[in-house]
C-alpha cells in the first residue's frame, strides 16, 4: 500500500467518524447547541404547581392552553405540553400547557312521560347507569311510566355514575 492511499484512508475513516458523531449528536442525543438554549423538561403527569417550579428552574415561562376532561388524570394535571420534551429550545420560551378538568361528566336527561324501557336506553345513551328502579305513589301518570330520576334532569354526574329511575305506581 503506498502512502497515498494510506493517507486518503486515514481521512476516509476520520470523515466517517466525525459524520457519525455528527449524527448521533444531533439525531440520538440531541442536546442545545447554543449557549441560550433549554431542554424542555418532560411535564407530562405533574401537578401545576410542579409543572411551573420545573418550567422555572429550566427557564421557561408558562401558560395554561385550556383545560379538558381526562378519564385518569385528576383535576389540575399536565394532560399536553407544546413544545415536547427533550426539544431544545431558547431560554424565555412560552411552554403552552394543558390541564385536567378531572374525568369527563355527562348530564342527566329528562325522562319524564317515557316508558322503563326507552327512559333506560336515554339514560345509558348519555354516559349514565341505572342503579335502581323504583315506584312513586301519587302520580297523574299511567303505571310504568317514569316520574324522574335522582338526581334531578340537569344535574351533572361522572360518567358510568348512578342514577335512581322513579316510574309511576298509578293513581292511589
Amino acid at each position: 500500500m503506498t502512502l497515498k492511499r494510506l493517507l486518503w484512508l486515514v481521512a476516509g475513516v476520520a470523515v466517517m467518524a466525525g459524520v457519525g458523531y455528527l449524527v448521533a449528536a444531533v439525531v440520538l442525543f440531541p442536546a442545545p447547541l447554543l449557549p441560550n438554549e433549554r431542554v424542555v423538561p418532560r411535564l407530562l403527569g405533574e401537578s401545576y404547581l410542579k409543572a411551573q417550579e420545573d418550567l422555572a428552574r429550566a427557564g421557561f415561562t408558562m401558560e395554561v392552553a385550556g383545560r379538558e376532561p381526562h378519564p385518569t388524570a385528576p383535576p389540575g394535571t399536565v394532560t399536553w405540553q407544546d413544545p415536547p420534551p427533550a426539544v431544545a429550545a431558547p431560554r424565555g420560551t412560552t411552554i403552552a400547557l394543558t390541564l385536567s378538568a378531572g374525568p369527563p361528566r355527562a348530564a342527566v336527561p329528562n325522562v319524564r312521560g317515557l316508558d322503563l324501557e326507552l327512559a333506560q336506553r336515554l339514560l345509558w345513551g348519555a354516559g349514565l347507569r341505572v342503579e335502581q328502579v323504583d315506584s312513586t305513589p301519587g302520580s297523574q301518570q299511567p303505571p310504568g311510566v317514569a316520574v324522574g330520576t335522582t338526581p334531578a334532569a340537569g344535574d351533572s354526574l361522572k360518567l358510568n355514575g348512578p342514577v335512581v329511575l322513579h316510574l309511576a305506581r298509578g293513581k292511589p
